[in-house]
């Protein structure tokens, strides 16, 4: 006789997910992860057969059998080093599937994620036949989300795609993350990161734009901020007649500047604490005690963050040999109050234009009529 012992759960059943106690102390469970998807990579072990007497304490009779025969389903095989062994052909999700063990490289989620389903993490395609719900989150590689994105954290490893648009939602702001490319509806108070190129279809309104590569938003632009390395097109407007705030810089990649502007926030706030721990410590040695102890951990830190800061800056300073290639194009009418940056110049829009292009010229912004022709690569 044999048993099937599993390196999963067999009765997974996300219809019925149950939270874990590893909550807050208020609440005693965690209602955000429910672990809507077993995670197994491939040539990872997901079953085995045990020869036994008869079953054991804690052994299922369902899963005893007279034969040797493994349960081999889709993406599945026998381990060739052992016949009594199951294995993971891909990685996806494991599950049983017509009393076979299948793993599925696509994870569908036929509904919200909401407090149904929790949080989904998954390391395979994520399609999320609804919507994320504020304060919820998908993390997977290639992500295609059918509803909205509201006030979520979505993050794609590789392409994002968000056919109902990203919304900050009330009192969030929803952030989306994209290794590659990155295509939406619309945004609107929200942060969206890609490190290839972004496409919004309709509106990008009061929004911080991380783009690695170009960006095309084929409406409205205005409010908030866009960083791009390459090109920037607007369709119908850039910044609007009550000149809200709206920012475009180009010429750098936009990782680097997201993390030199974190790396300036902790220098700065690193600076303030060095200060107040020199005057509390005075002219006591290093290890005179734990004040003397913590600022000398501290300027270390301080150091090593300054040290990173010049690597960035050397970095961006490469990179500015191919800004002179960077365009902002505004097929409609570009509003007065528009700021504009690429590489180390700036301009202020003091004047409508209308179908207009924006470049690098001789240490200032050129302003020229839309080319009829626009390669956005």
């Amino acid at each position: 006789m044999y048993y099937l012992m599993h390196h999963f759960n067999p009765d997974f059943d996300r219809l019925h997910l149950k939270p874990s106690e590893n909550g807050t102390e208020a609440t005693g469970v965690d209602l955000y992860n429910l672990g809507y998807a077993q995670n197994v990579l491939a040539g990872q072990k997901l079953a085995e057969l045990i020869p036994i007497e008869e079953p054991g304490p804690g052994q299922d009779p369902r899963f005893c059998s007279d034969q040797p025969i493994l349960p081999v389903g889709l993406n599945t095989c026998v381990d060739p080093s052992n016949p009594l062994a199951l294995l993971a052909t891909a990685s996806g999700h494991v599950f049983y599937m017509n009393d076979k063990i299948a793993v599925k490289t696509l994870l569908n989620v036929p509904q919200d994620v909401d407090f149904k389903t929790g949080n989904i993490f998954f390391i395979g395609d994520v399609a999320v036949h609804g919507s994320v719900k504020a304060g919820f989150s998908v993390h997977g590689n290639n992500v295609r989300v059918m509803g909205v994105v509201e006030g979520a954290n979505v993050r794609a490893h590789t392409h994002l795609l968000v056919e109902g648009g990203v919304w900050g939602g009330v009192g969030e702001k929803g952030l989306v993350y994209a290794g590659g490319n990155l295509k939406c509806s619309f945004l609107e108070k929200a942060e969206a990161r890609a490190r290839g190129n972004m496409l919004v279809n309709q509106n990008c309104l009061f929004s911080t734009v991380y783009a690695g590569a170009s960006m095309v938003v084929q409406g409205k632009v205005y409010g908030g901020e866009i960083n791009a390395l390459g090109n920037v097109f607007a369709g119908t407007q850039l910044g609007n007649r009550a000149e809200i705030s709206t920012v475009v810089h180009l010429g750098y990649d936009p990782i680097t500047t997201l993390h030199m502007k974190r790396l300036e926030a902790i220098i700065a706030e690193q600076a303030q604490v060095i200060k107040h721990l020199t005057a509390v410590a005075g002219h006591l040695p290093v290890n005179a005690n734990a004040t003397t102890l913590r600022l000398q951990f501290l300027r270390e830190k301080q150091q090593q963050h300054q040290e990173e800061r010049e690597r960035l800056m050397k970095k961006m300073t490469e990179a500015e040999k191919q800004i002179s290639r960077c365009r902002l194009l505004c097929q409609g009418t570009v509003f007065p109050g528009v700021e504009i940056t690429i590489g180390r110049v700036y301009m202020r829009v003091e004047r409508q234009y209308i179908k207009s292009m924006f470049y690098l010229g001789d240490r200032e912004i050129v302003v020229e009529p839309m080319p009829a022709t626009v390669k956005m690569g």
